[in-house]
């Protein structure tokens, strides 16, 4: 059920009271969030928002939905006021990015699916599906739906306008929740919505899900998003030309079968600061007519209200995104005239800041959060062992004992640290993806020989490992930190594989990379492990890599010693192939599962890593990592872990993470930027 004052009735949900006469103008503001991936807790470390702060902070904690939910309340009170309903909103990306989103994949009646509750206890009205939604697959994603409708505190409406079902059982318990017509308003997803709000406007909603956000989903299928004629999802613009085809027909049934005086579409496609005019979002204001306003999201940022003008009506087209992870509220103004002209109040939409100058003193909600970060401790989910119990054994190397509050093991100290790991860099090298790198070499190099490591940046989901209150780094906060994927096997978390490839492979890998993390898409930059590698922006695309380094000192699980006597690849000098031994030299690499994938996917022939033979039907998850004791897979965040509590306990460390990782350490290390032989700024 909807836990909402309204009541829903056709393809109608209204939130009304007494409406006001049709000849003056009614207001409204949309309050609105984006990609808060199960941060239920404020970023700060999350140990410091937990139990939840009773004075106010200085600012240095960013979102948690208790905070959210004061804001919120105060924001629709103020609005209220001033003669405005209001609807809160998301653009999706609800899920995975933090430790409670496990909840969501082990639900209990007492807590699990979290994110969509307490988005439901916020008394959000709608959200859409965000590429991340899709991780677990369609099956897992109609489970937790189906969960999240079924508890007490419900579910906000869906609306996924674009989408497109196979008609198969590997979709079918998704589509069984969609309301395709706009008719079903007990179905949880819908093609199209309306609200109806307290001062009787009808607000029509769409969902879109965007070309990149579509094309890094692999696991949706075989649901499909918008594809053009050719199928091919990296066309990104056939995909947009597909997007304002599916959508049109849409938005124009909204407005003459839903008769809405005002159309909103959550749109989880990409807008970013730095190339606005090419941005999907405003590329779609452009080109689908009528709609007023797009709530934003996907690539995380703090954009305000910006107003785009559509090439056929002429008319203005609001636009903005709230940042990520609930630390922004947007706020959009606006009102509908008598003759039904929409008008924004520019002055007053904006992004609100939500920090610890808020005190979180919503009860409901912090109980309910302890209860996640209980289930996610105390729930069994194997072997009648928690998931907890389970990853932080592999950590420590002993059984964990389940605590007596909550948070015991959540927060558990993996090492002392006395300096903030940065990663708020893109694309370039950072502290923290060198420490992930790291942290999967000598994960791998624990089950056999391995010569090479590479993380990419769209793994890694926090801009900071903090040190916060503590100066106590806890599996929570290294969860955070690459939370994200799943198995073939069904369990969470990308795996580690392993498998061999060419040196030229390496090489051209790296190329390819770098001219996609160049041309827009920064979460492909690569940061390797026992390789460095130079590269030159003013050389020609896939000809930028014109040195290759790899170490065979792999001292204490440490990789950054090279010489001239590592060098292996050098064009500096010469036109010539530059290889300095023999470019078909097989190379053991491990990296997650993700990245394993996408170069399958881009040419690179995956090879047993011992043996040089490829791997049959050039298939990744054939080259997953188990441990030799139990059969079991590497997860990421388990080698992140355990990697930090052993280098942290080695003699020279003091139980603290070693310094090599902190900013006063010299990067690049491993990926050198040149621009004409100068360093990259």
């Amino acid at each position: 059920m909807l836990r909402r004052s309204a009541v829903a009735t056709a393809v109608l949900i209204c939130a009304c009271s007494s409406s006001p006469s049709p000849s003056a103008a009614r207001k409204l503001t949309l309050l609105h969030t984006n990609d808060e991936h199960s941060h239920l807790l404020g970023l700060g470390p999350e140990v410091d928002d937990f139990p939840a702060p009773t004075v106010a902070g200085t600012g240095t904690i960013q979102g948690g939905a208790s905070r959210r939910s004061v804001l919120l309340t105060a924001q629709r009170a103020a609005a209220a006021d001033a003669g405005f309903a209001t609807l809160t909103v998301s653009a999706g990306d609800n899920m995975v990015g933090a430790l409670t989103q496990v909840a969501d994949t082990y639900p209990t009646a007492a807590s699990g699916t979290g994110d969509y509750r307490v988005l439901s206890m916020l008394k959000y009205d709608v959200t859409t599906l965000g590429n991340h939604e899709f991780d677990y697959g369609p099956h897992e994603l109609a489970n937790i739906i189906a969960a999240a409708k079924g508890s007490a505190e419900g579910i906000p409406a869906i609306v996924s306008s674009n989408i497109h079902f196979s008609g198969t059982a590997g979709d079918a318990d998704l589509e069984a929740l969609f309301d395709d017509a706009g008719t079903d308003p007990s179905k949880p997803v819908h093609r199209w919505l309306v609200v109806t709000a307290s001062n009787g406007l009808r607000v029509g909603f769409v969902g879109i899900m965007g070309a990149n956000a579509a094309s890094v989903a692999p696991l949706k299928a075989p649901v499909k998003f918008s594809l053009p004629p050719s199928g091919v999802e990296s066309d990104t613009a056939g995909v947009l030309a597909a997007i304002y085809s599916d959508l049109q027909p849409v938005v124009d049934t909204v407005r003459s079968v839903g008769k809405a005086d005002v159309v909103v579409a959550l749109s989880h496609s990409n807008l970013l600061p730095a190339a606005l005019a090419s941005s999907e979002d405003y590329l779609i204001a452009q080109n689908v007519t009528g709609l007023d306003v797009i709530v934003s999201g996907h690539t995380h940022s703090d954009v305000p209200a910006i107003l785009v003008a559509n090439l056929t009506s002429g008319k203005n087209v609001m636009v903005q995104q709230a940042g990520r992870y609930g630390d922004h509220i947007g706020r959009i103004s606006l009102s509908v005239e008598a003759n039904g002209t929409v008008v924004f109040d520019t002055e007053n939409s904006k992004l609100i800041p939500v920090d610890d100058t808020t005190i979180p003193t919503n009860t409901e909600i912090n109980t309910f959060i302890a209860s996640v970060i209980s289930s996610v401790e105390q729930t069994p989910v194997a072997g009648g062992l928690s998931f907890l119990q389970i990853a932080l054994a592999e950590v420590f190397g002993a059984p964990q004992a389940l605590p007596a509050q909550p948070g015991g093991l959540a927060f558990k100290s993996v090492a002392g640290l006395n300096f903030d790991i940065d990663n708020s860099k893109t694309v370039a090298e950072t502290e923290l993806a060198d420490l992930v790198a790291d942290s999967l070499l000598a994960a791998a190099e624990s089950v056999a020989p391995t010569d090479l490591a590479v993380e990419a940046e769209g793994v890694l989901r926090v801009s900071t490992l903090a040190q916060g209150k503590t100066h106590q780094l806890s599996f929570d906060d290294l969860f955070s930190a690459v939370p994200l994927g799943s198995s073939v096997n069904g369990t969470l978390g990308y795996p580690l594989c392993r498998f061999g490839i060419f040196l030229a492979e390496v090489k051209a890998a790296f190329e390819v990379t770098l001219r996609l993390a160049y041309a827009g898409d920064s979460d492909l930059y690569l940061v390797p492990a026992g390789f460095k590698f130079e590269y030159d922006l003013s050389r020609p695309a896939n000809d930028r890599v014109f040195r290759i380094y790899q170490t065979s000192t792999h001292a204490g699980n440490t990789y950054d010693t090279y010489d001239a006597t590592s060098l292996v690849y050098d064009r500096s000098t010469s036109t010539s192939p530059g290889w300095l031994v023999s470019s078909s030299t097989l190379v053991r690499a491990t990296s997650n599962l993700y990245v394993a994938t996408f170069a399958s996917l881009v040419g690179v022939t995956l090879k047993d890593a011992d043996t040089g033979q490829p791997i049959s039907h050039n298939d990744p998850t054939a080259t997953i990592l188990h441990r030799a004791a139990d059969g079991s897979e590497i997860k990421e965040w388990e080698a992140l872990g355990a990697y930090v509590y052993a280098q942290a306990n080695l003699p020279a460390n003091s139980g603290v993470v070693p310094q090599r990782y902190s900013p006063t350490g010299t990067l690049p290390r491993r990926a050198i930027c040149l621009q004409s032989g100068v360093p990259c700024p």
